[in-house]
């Protein structure tokens, strides 16, 4: 085998162990979150994320979330987002809005919805939005500035960081 063969065979032995991570670390929140759930739309979710290989920026987004939640103490907003309502980011604390199992409609089952890069909103509070975002360019190189909007680019996913104004 070549070395140019030996590093593809790598590459998707990698992708295939990242695909089979994220499932059992979806599945494991399933039984403990919603055992009562059906894994049938579950599975639809997982099979297109990983299809449209958003795997990794499944990853990103919860490493986001949990490391603003963890290290800064704030909290995205509940129930605002793009991804909200969704099984995947919902089992994985990305959201936190239990998705509606009797909803037939679901954003992230529906392959020819999805447009790569896929894109995400999180909502912060007004008074804290920066200070995330400061987080995120730290960990992240690929934050940019589009129409006066912090966003983090990446291959398969755009992460846009808006304000909520609380009165």
């Amino acid at each position: 085998m070549g070395k140019k063969q030996n590093l593809k065979r790598k590459a998707q032995l990698n992708a295939k162990t990242k695909m089979e991570s994220f499932r059992f670390q979806v599945m494991w929140e399933k039984n403990r979150k919603m055992p009562e759930m059906s894994n049938e739309k579950l599975n639809a979710e997982l099979d297109v994320l990983c299809e449209k290989g958003l795997v990794e920026e499944m990853f990103v987004l919860r490493d986001i979330v949990d490391g603003v939640r963890k290290e800064l103490g704030y909290q995205a907003e509940i129930g605002k987002g793009s991804l909200e309502g969704t099984i995947v980011p919902f089992l994985l604390g990305i959201t936190t809005t239990a998705p509606n199992l009797a909803q037939p409609n679901n954003t992230l089952s529906d392959t020819e919805h999805i447009r790569l890069p896929l894109e995400v909103v999180l909502y912060y509070d007004n008074e804290i939005r920066n200070r995330v975002v400061d987080w995120v360019k730290l960990r992240y190189e690929t934050v940019k500035t589009q129409l006066g909007q912090p966003i983090l680019k990446r291959s398969n996913m755009v992460v846009e960081f808006k304000r909520v104004m609380k009165s």
